[in-house]
């Protein structure tokens, strides 16, 4: 997973286009065959500087939602400035694969260990959503700390089991740092 999401951003900052998938002569099976749902963070002197990921397979394979991710990551989250040219060989990466996912209600919340488990909350509505993924941050501690972050990324006062859907999610992570 770590040389696909390199080989991206490589690619993009060398040339500076998205890169084909066929460009890349990938052997490992895993990347190629069945469905995965992952995100991609990138950090900047370990501040996060994008991300971007999904919650439900798009793609076909993983290396095609790696790919998709990564170029998502650097190009569209608009909570960022964009990456320059200087910056780009100071990136780090973060790839988070979900491994499983299982629905939960708001009372659920208070009893996840964010070092080991994140959160998905979607407003029922599925025109809002929020992923904390896990071991994300150091001010994240217990599970009542993932509720106001929740609350800030949906931009909502209050979040209940009548408007919003919860999963936990446990992830495997692998980082180029």
């Amino acid at each position: 997973m770590k040389e696909i999401v390199s080989w991206v951003l490589d690619i993009y900052f060398k040339k500076m286009r998205e890169p084909k998938l066929e460009e890349l002569d990938i052997t490992s099976t895993p990347l190629t065959t069945g469905k995965w749902c992952c995100f991609v963070t990138l950090y900047l002197n370990g501040e996060v500087r994008g991300s971007a990921g999904n919650i439900k397979e798009i793609h076909v394979s993983l290396a095609e939602e790696l790919v998709s991710n990564t170029m998502q990551a650097l190009t569209w989250d608009k909570r960022f400035t964009p990456i320059t040219l200087s910056e780009a060989e100071k990136i780090q990466f973060r790839i988070d694969k979900i491994t499983d996912k299982k629905m939960i209600s708001l009372g659920d919340i208070k009893d996840i260990d964010p070092v080991k488990n994140g959160i998905i909350a979607i407003h029922r509505n599925y025109e809002k959503l929020a992923t904390i993924l896990p071991n994300m941050s150091p001010k994240i501690l217990t599970g009542d700390d993932l509720i106001p972050v929740l609350q800030n990324k949906l931009w909502e006062k209050d979040i209940n089991d009548k408007n919003h859907i919860f999963y936990s999610i446990a992830t495997t992570t692998e980082t180029n740092y």
